[in-house]
């Protein structure tokens, strides 16, 4: 399965428009896995609340952009087998 890894900081401005695409792809053998900098603003509430078959990784705090890919990566190895 194909896992679309999206990182995030602050950014619940963008996650409604972000996840509703994914949602409207006519591909669906997908998992979408994001993966929280620490974000102070809501958006793994949101995320939950809204978007329940998103995967959240959260992690406690910023460790910039390839870490957080990194760490989508291992999920999705982890769970890929």
């Amino acid at each position: 399965m194909l896992s679309i890894v999206i990182p995030n900081w602050n950014g619940l401005r963008f996650l409604a428009i972000c996840l509703n695409a994914l949602r409207r792809q006519t591909y669906r053998d997908f998992e979408t896995i994001i993966v929280d900098n620490g974000s102070t603003d809501g958006s793994r509430e949101f995320i939950a609340r809204e978007f329940p078959e998103v995967r959240i990784s959260a992690l406690e705090m910023n460790r910039g952009f390839a870490s957080a890919v990194n760490e989508g990566i291992r999920i999705h190895d982890a769970m890929d087998g």
